[in-house]
């Protein structure tokens, strides 16, 4: 083998190792799309990242049967906008809005008949304003409203004929009524502490230095001294 031809083979390899080093790097800064893991063959989306590998646009999730179970919008790899979840059957379970990788918006979870189960909002990540929940027919289960993530105000119960079953009032995440029997047994145990202590200042019958009820005083009978 000549000099010169194994000059070429070697200038050959060494292209084929840079190009294997650089093709990839290449490939990334483009971004890249790539099918849905589980996806079955028939899906056409794509799950895209940025040349640096940020999450952007609508990325759609399978489970190992097949089954879509999320759809979620990214933006430089943060929820941003309407999260789906999905019970299979592409039957849609819980939507939610995001803002900044943070819940912000409507929330609403199905029953698998579509039917509306639990609605509200979320602000700054934390349930806040009125959130209801209904039976499969629709009818109003329970309702009341949150303030920051803490149920604050009267939250009502109903049976499926819409009578009001049980009326409870929150305040700070605390029924109101907890509170007041426990403010009610502080009381108590403090009255009984006082009580406590006040008899124990009180002389014990019998007690070394104490006379007991009805005892005469003594007084002085020696007549022996005479003046």
């Amino acid at each position: 083998m000549s000099r010169t031809t194994i000059k070429s083979l070697q200038n050959w390899f060494r292209i084929l190792i840079l190009t294997s080093i650089l093709l990839p790097s290449y490939s990334w800064a483009q971004g890249r799309e790539e099918k849905p893991k589980y996806a079955p063959g028939r899906e056409k989306h794509r799950n895209k990242t940025d040349e640096i590998g940020r999450k952007q646009g609508t990325w759609i999730f399978y489970n190992t049967f097949g089954e879509k179970i999320m759809e979620v919008d990214f933006i430089n790899d943060k929820k941003e906008g309407m999260e789906r979840k999905f019970y299979g059957y592409n039957k849609v379970r819980e939507e939610t809005e995001w803002l900044g990788a943070v819940k912000e918006g409507q929330y609403t979870r199905y029953y698998f008949s579509g039917q509306v189960q639990m609605e509200g909002q979320y602000n700054n990540g934390k349930k806040d304003g009125k959130w209801t929940r209904y039976f499969e027919d629709g009818s109003i289960r329970q309702e009341g409203f949150y303030k920051m993530n803490k149920k604050d105000g009267i939250w009502k119960t109903f049976n499926r004929k819409g009578l009001v079953v049980n009326e409870t009032t929150y305040k700070d995440g605390m029924n109101l009524a907890d509170i007041e029997a426990a403010q009610k047994k502080k009381e108590e145990e403090k009255k009984a502490a006082e009580k406590k202590a006040a008899d124990g200042k009180k002389p014990v019958p019998g007690a070394p230095g104490t006379k007991a009820p009805g005892t005469p005083v003594p007084t002085n009978t020696d007549t022996s001294k005479k003046k």
